[in-house]
């Protein structure tokens, strides 16, 4: 079995370095066309499943890979939605940094177990991605799946996956429309490409 990690296409929140969490914002102009790529390239591939978070950013992105797949349906649950960060939602960082000053030090020093006012910690994170993989599984057993959510939650994702810890799991990094692979073997689950962008370079007609 192979998961083909996908994380959403860019949004205005994205764009002007807003912290989305689990407020709904749609793809923009970018967004729509990084999502297209992305279909493009998973184009030829025999994909038995496509699932995503249920968040319009991650579904629409994840609607154009199955765009390509006739045959398949596009599942969705909130099970793969971002992590939620509570307070810090819908905030730049400079606003967050004034109006919360000791709570942005300890988050942007990454201590692991920090969680913002109101906010979903690490460990929920994990144990909500534990199940999001058993969802996945049984929705799509023994298949090649396109997974489409967030950077946070894939985080937590491929780190249950592949056996990561909270600090190892923090220094994974993925870009608008990235691809990362991961997969089943005799040995284990094995990360086989990751943050790949190849579809969007010397592409994009935006500036």
């Amino acid at each position: 079995m192979r998961f083909f990690f996908v994380r959403h296409g860019q949004t205005d929140y994205n764009a002007q370095g807003r912290v989305q969490g689990q407020i709904d914002i749609p793809l923009n102009e970018l967004g729509r066309w990084q999502a297209s790529q992305i279909g493009d390239r998973l184009h030829g591939y025999g994909l038995g499943g496509i699932i995503a978070s249920d968040l319009s950013r991650a579904s629409d992105t994840a609607q154009a890979i199955a765009g390509h797949h006739q045959a398949l349906t596009l599942l969705t649950t909130p099970l793969l939605r971002e992590i939620n960060y509570g307070a810090f939602e819908g905030m730049q960082f400079p606003e967050i940094q004034s109006t919360y000053p000791e709570e942005y030090l300890q988050w942007r020093e990454e201590q692991i177990d920090y969680t913002p006012p109101g906010a979903e910690s690490i460990y929920e994170q994990r144990a909500r991605a534990r199940k999001a993989i058993l969802w996945v599984r049984e929705h799509s057993p023994d298949a090649d799946v396109a997974v489409v959510a967030h950077g946070g939650i894939m985080r937590s994702l491929i780190a249950n996956l592949l056996d990561l810890g909270l600090e190892q799991q923090n220094r994974l990094h993925f870009d608008n429309t990235s691809l990362t692979v991961v997969t089943e073997t005799p040995r284990g689950m094995a990360l086989m490409l990751a943050n790949d962008t190849s579809h969007l370079r010397d592409r994009s007609p935006y500036p």
